[in-house]
C-alpha cells in the first residue's frame, strides 16, 4: 500500500499585495464586506492583512484593523490556513474576530472567544428595496460630531471622528437640539462598489416608533447611488430587527460568528521557547 501524498505546507505571505488579498475575498464579497473596504482605504484605519498560500494559490486571508483600539479582524478561508496564520502571524493580545462557522476550530487553537454571537450578513436586493422614511431625517456630517457622541456615549470619541463624518455617510432624527436616533456606514468602498450600514441606535425613550428603520433606509438609499451592495450584520436571534430589514428588502446572505478574543497564553508560552532554541 502506499502513502497517500503529502500536501505542499501552508506558507504565510506577509507581503500579499492588496489585489491579491482582494481577488481572493471576492470570491464570497458579500460576507467579505467590510475587509474589502478596509483593503482599499489602509491608510485611514490602519489596516494590515495577511495571506496564507499553499503551492502559491491563496488558501486563506485574515485581516486586523490595527488603527483601532478594539481591533476588527475578519478572517476566512481553509482552516488549516487559517490555523497557521493565527498561529504564526496575528499576536494581537485581543481582537473582535469575525469568521464563517467552519473557521472557528482551527483559531482557537489559539485564540478564545470570550463570547461568540452567532450573526447574519444581510444584504440589499435593490429590486425589493422599499425605503420606509416615516421621520424627517437629517444627514450628519461633521458638525454634528457632539451629537453623535452624546448619542453613542463618551467612549465614542475614539471611532466618531470629524474625518469619519466627512467620509461615511450618517443620518439622524433631532428632537429639538437631541439627536435621538442614527444610523450610518462602518466602511465603504467606492472601488469595490461596497457599503456596509452600522451603528443603528435610537435612545431609550424613542425606541419603538420606528425611527432606526428611517435612519437605516436614508442610509442604505444613499449608499446605492454610489455602491453596487450593501450590507449590514444583524444577530441571527434579533427575530423583531430581521424582519425589519427584511421588509426594506435586505435578504440573509449567510451566518458568521462574532466576539472578543484572546490569545491562549500557551502559544506565547511555545512560541517563546522555539525562538529561544533557534
Amino acid at each position: 500500500m502506499t502513502a497517500a501524498p503529502t500536501l505542499p505546507e501552508i506558507k504565510i505571505d506577509p507581503h500579499a499585495s492588496a489585489d491579491d488579498a482582494r481577488e481572493f475575498l471576492e470570491r464570497d464579497r458579500l460576507l467579505a464586506a467590510y475587509a474589502l473596504a478596509d483593503i482599499d482605504q489602509p491608510e485611514i484605519e490602519g489596516a494590515r492583512w495577511w495571506v496564507g498560500r499553499r503551492d502559491g494559490e491563496i488558501q486563506a486571508v485574515v485581516l486586523v484593523v490595527e488603527g483601532l483600539p478594539f481591533r476588527p479582524c475578519f478572517a476566512t478561508g481553509s482552516p488549516e490556513a487559517l490555523a497557521t496564520i493565527f498561529r504564526e502571524a496575528i499576536h494581537e493580545p485581543r481582537v473582535l474576530l469575525a469568521t464563517p462557522p467552519r473557521g472557528r476550530l482551527a483559531i482557537e487553537q489559539t485564540y478564545r472567544f470570550e463570547r461568540l454571537d452567532r450573526m447574519k450578513r444581510m444584504a440589499v436586493n435593490v429590486h425589493d428595496f422599499r425605503p420606509r422614511l416615516t421621520h424627517r431625517v437629517t444627514r450628519l456630517g461633521s458638525e454634528d460630531l457632539d451629537s453623535v457622541i452624546d448619542l453613542y456615549g463618551h467612549a465614542s470619541r475614539s471611532y466618531f471622528t470629524p474625518e469619519r463624518m466627512r467620509r461615511e455617510i450618517y443620518f439622524g432624527i433631532y428632537q429639538g437640539d437631541t439627536l435621538v436616533s442614527a444610523a450610518g456606514t462602518h466602511v465603504r468602498s467606492i472601488r469595490s462598489g461596497i457599503a456596509a450600514v452600522g451603528n443603528v441606535l435610537t435612545r431609550l425613550a424613542y425606541r419603538g416608533r420606528g425611527m432606526a428603520t428611517s435612519c437605516t433606509s436614508a442610509v442604505t438609499e444613499t449608499a446605492l447611488e454610489d455602491h453596487r451592495d450593501v450590507v449590514l450584520n444583524v444577530r441571527e436571534d434579533n427575530v423583531p430587527a430581521i424582519a425589519v430589514y427584511e421588509r426594506l428588502g435586505y435578504f440573509t446572505h449567510a451566518p458568521y460568528i462574532e466576539g472578543p478574543a484572546v490569545r491562549r497564553a500557551a502559544w506565547e508560552r511555545l512560541i517563546g521557547a522555539l525562538k529561544e532554541r533557534k
